[in-house]
């Protein structure tokens, strides 16, 4: 694809199929991702990719602990929505109200992890400088484009990473190292419902201050 489509086809996939992706194409995007900027080409993330086995029994897990009510804890913690800043929060108001009958799908999607066929879950060493959340933003944006260069399909959550206390036993992830954010990778499934959902940007005259 050249680069405008690859900005345009990104979306994310909420529904994947059950095929899976050859761990030789996931190398070949996050090599890809790896192009992205670092400060001071400090590159001070980490990936850990769970696929066959080790994927299926986090997903066990997860469902597990959904299905138990037990509160999510991520490593980086989470805000809540009416402690965002006024435009954000009128951001997320109207992307919720157009779910419409898509929205309902959301909930058992995301407690199976989307069916995603393949996770990768980014970190950083404890103590990262604040810099670092940049540098991973950048990595983590460079993965879903060449994913989807690669013809693939992404979903980046906080689904994926909200019970590190569990990724870390069945993963084998060291203390030392912030569970930051999970991107899900495969193949998407276009029957599904929950695959319609779109998110709208805001107009780039609202965003933009040009200084002459």
């Amino acid at each position: 694809m050249d680069f405008e489509q690859v900005i345009k086809n990104r979306k994310s996939t909420r529904q994947f199929t059950d095929q899976k992706v050859a761990v030789e194409v996931i190398k070949k995007v996050l090599q890809e991702a790896q192009l992205a900027p670092s400060w001071v080409n400090s590159q001070p993330y980490h990936v850990h990719l769970a696929t066959g086995d080790s994927l299926e029994r986090v997903r066990a897990q997860q469902e597990q602990l959904d299905n138990s009510g037990a509160k999510g804890a991520p490593d980086l913690p989470m805000m809540s929505r009416k402690d965002w800043p006024a435009q954000a929060q009128v951001n997320m108001a109207e992307w919720t109200k157009g779910l419409g009958a898509a929205g309902k799908e959301m909930g058992p999607a995301s407690a199976k992890l989307y069916n995603a066929q393949e996770v990768l879950y980014l970190t950083l060493p404890k103590g990262y400088s604040l810099w670092s959340l940049y540098d991973l933003g950048s990595f983590g944006n460079g993965i879903v484009l060449a994913a989807t260069n690669q013809g693939l399909a992404s979903m980046t959550a906080y689904q994926f990473i909200k019970y590190p206390k569990m990724l870390r036993k069945e993963l084998n992830i060291a203390d030392d190292e912030e569970i930051i954010i999970g991107i899900g990778l495969g193949y998407p499934d276009d029957n599904a419902l929950v695959n319609t959902i779109k998110s709208r940007r805001m107009n780039l005259d609202d965003i933009l201050t040009i200084h002459r």
